[in-house]
């Protein structure tokens, strides 16, 4: 072997010892972000395989793995589609095929960026504890920002909703929605660097069967949560409970192309409304509340004196108010999702109105920009503008008990934020109002019931979620089902439902939670940035050449 030889074989030696993996070949990396994509779906209800999250994250790791950085943004972008565009198909029902493939690749648009600053952490420091949480911070971010910006965010796929079903749930009282991503990202990495090490693709570090470690930390951690005690100023106190009733009164299904109300949601609600009271008082329970869902009047009963009747005689009946779902037209171009309680004397003492419109769902920015993309925008003919009070009723106005109600609609049951500061104002009890009929038989009914339970578990307080057309259904502050009414099933939720009023860490915390994982992810990945090591072999030599 000649010098020139041996110093250059000394100089490979060199960095074969600073390096920690092989890349990945760029068609397995393809292979991985589909799968991973697929896998991440599966995690998510219907089918409720929460334990497949990790995986997906770990396969998207992998496939990030490889030399060239636009093969990684390909990787990203195939997972992320993989993943949302079939999640979100709820929204082919009235938005058609062009809007709902294009919300599903704007979504993915984040795991891209998630992508690329998760592949420079990966390859700057190398599969090492620190990179691990850094990435597992950067995943927390990306989630943060994708459910909030631009135009209010959607928090839809959030790591957290699918764990509705999971021991890990048990943490989120303590560590909130933004920490169960961080610890469903950081299992990901701790499958993914067990893998490669079992795989034979590390040369430092966990090499080989050492690779079982992580695998069976993962495991250990999980199980671990089962046991995972409830915050101690949450457990059950002197409030008792309250007894609700939620009327799924059930319809005929909306015309997508009109996006009407049918005409017999408002008598449904009304017959299984009587129907629940009088089987409250053959069971010798007196009802508190009573909650319609959003929508279940078809229009502002207020302006129409028969339906305002209707509603008062009912509430007069059951000796409870109703809490009523009502669309109230401002202007001529805007309208309120308002809920709207009559009181047995025919008064409404209370209105709440939606503060979180969704976008291009219940308004559309920039109108005139995607109206020249699709003219489906003009479906929503008045854009919803956001009410600026937080939900919470004071029942003992209404001689109904020293009860604090927090009333939502709909989607805003997915924002953590909105959550929080119904709890924060003294809720005791939260009713979520909800028409799922505008999605049809997709799983979006199933999957927003199970926000529901991850939500009553991280607030710590009861959750009457109901629909119009289903799934309904009461949770009790540790995530179980009172009651339940399947989709399109006309019935009631009816239960004794449990009061609450300490607060739990993940609420006391607010955005710090989120805003701190962030902020360690970005300080990670700008720490990466200064480091000129590179974690990935060096490229094969010729073998002809000295």
């Amino acid at each position: 072997m000649t010098a020139t030889t041996r110093a250059a074989s000394a100089r490979a030696g060199s960095r074969r010892a600073r390096d920690e993996f092989d890349p990945t070949p760029w068609p397995i990396a393809l292979v991985c972000a589909v799968a991973g994509g697929a896998a991440a779906l599966l995690a998510f209800p219907p089918y409720g395989m929460w334990m497949l999250l990790p995986v997906s994250l770990a396969l998207l790791g992998a496939g990030l793995l490889v030399r060239s950085v636009w093969v990684s943004i390909l990787v990203s972008l195939a997972w992320g589609a993989a993943f949302f565009v079939p999640l979100t198909a709820w929204a082919n029902t009235y938005a058609g095929t062009l809007p709902w493939v294009a919300l599903g690749v704007f979504e993915a648009l984040y795991v891209v960026v998630f992508g690329l600053l998760a592949r420079t952490v990966m390859l700057r420091r190398g599969l090492c504890l620190s990179s691990a949480v850094v990435v597992s911070a950067l995943w927390v971010g990306i989630e943060t920002l994708r459910s909030h910006a631009p135009w209010g965010g959607l928090p839809w796929g959030s790591s957290a909703f699918a764990l509705a079903d999971s021991s890990l749930l048990n943490l989120g009282p303590w560590i909130g929605v933004a920490g169960l991503a961080f610890v469903v990202a950081l299992l990901g990495q701790m499958l993914l660097h067990g893998a490669l090490s079992l795989l034979g693709r590390r040369h430092r570090g966990l090499v080989g069967f050492a690779g079982v470690w992580p695998l069976a930390l993962a495991v250990a951690a999980i199980l671990a949560t089962v046991v995972a005690p409830s915050p101690p100023n949450t457990a059950p106190g002197d409030r008792g409970t309250m007894t609700v009733a939620g009327v799924q009164g059930s319809m005929e299904k909306i015309d997508p192309a009109t996006l009407a109300m049918p005409d017999d949601v408002f008598e449904n609600h009304l017959a299984v409304t009587r129907d629940t009271v009088q089987q409250s008082q053959d069971e010798g329970k007196q009802l508190d509340l009573i909650v319609w869902p959003e929508d279940s009047t078809g229009y502002d009963p207020r302006q129409d004196p028969w339906m305002a009747d209707q509603i008062s005689s009912a509430s007069t009946e059951a000796g409870a108010p109703i809490l009523i779902g009502t669309q109230v037209a401002v202007g001529e171009s805007e309208r309120l999702n308002q809920s709207v309680l009559y009181a047995p004397d025919g008064s409404t003492p209370y209105a709440y109105s939606k503060r979180h419109p969704v976008p291009f769902g219940e308004f559309v920015p920039m109108r005139d920009f995607f109206r020249s993309i699709t003219d489906k925008v003009d479906l929503i003919s008045r854009d919803m503008i956001a009410g600026d009070e937080v939900g919470v009723m004071d029942m003992e106005e209404l001689d109904q008990g020293h009860h604090r109600v927090g009333v939502l609609i709909c989607f805003e049951i997915a924002y953590d934020n909105l959550v929080g500061d119904v709890v924060r104002n003294g809720a005791e009890v939260v009713v979520v109002q909800s028409n799922n009929a505008l999605f049809g038989d997709s799983h979006e009914a199933i999957q927003q019931v199970a926000e529901a339970k991850v939500m009553a578990v991280v607030s710590g307080r009861s959750v009457v979620h109901v629909s119009t057309v289903g799934h309904s259904a009461i949770f009790t502050p540790e995530g179980r089902q009172l009651d339940f009414v399947d989709h399109w099933d006309q019935g009631a939720v009816l239960a004794d439902v449990p009061l609450r009023t300490g607060i739990t860490p993940a609420i006391a915390a607010g955005p710090w939670i989120a805003v701190g994982l962030s902020a360690l992810g970005l300080v990670g990945f700008l720490a990466a940035l200064s480091s000129r090591r590179r974690a990935l072999s060096p490229l094969p030599r010729h073998r002809g050449r000295s």
